[in-house]
């Protein structure tokens, strides 16, 4: 199963998710909130992190661009979640290369389906670390 962070602003929608996936066998850890995000995104051997796209003071597109300039970002895919609507939430995934999107109305099998599919598939190599090479 994979290991993966959380990073919301909602307290009760994170603590729902992180167990739902930890039911499912996932290593699950929670952000709260966009600040201090992308050193808990520098996690040793975090496979997926789940974004919320809306955060006071920093939205998820913002957050994503920071973890991805840091010197010691590692190639965790990353999936937005929000409670937007599906077409525009596949617009700002598509836009800003992420891995993946989900809206929150996601039922529990959609968000355990989607999420096995993301860890199933290998990090594009674009965005392997160089030390893996």
């Amino acid at each position: 199963m994979g290991k993966i962070l959380i990073i919301d602003d909602d307290p009760i929608y994170s603590d729902m998710l992180k167990e739902r996936l930890a039911r499912e066998g996932h290593v699950v850890s929670v952000h709260l909130g966009p600040f201090g995000g992308t050193a808990a995104a520098a996690q040793p051997d975090l496979e997926l992190i789940i974004l919320d796209m809306f955060m006071p003071g920093l939205d998820g597109p913002d957050l994503l661009a920071l973890m991805r300039k840091r010197k010691n970002a590692n190639s965790a895919k990353v999936m937005f979640m929000s409670s937007m609507d599906s077409e525009p939430l596949r617009e700002l995934a598509t836009r800003h290369q992420a891995d993946g999107w989900l809206p929150k109305s996601a039922s529990r099998a959609e968000l355990l389906r989607y999420v096995a599919s993301l860890l199933a598939e290998p990090v594009p190599r674009s965005r392997e670390r160089e030390d893996d090479e």
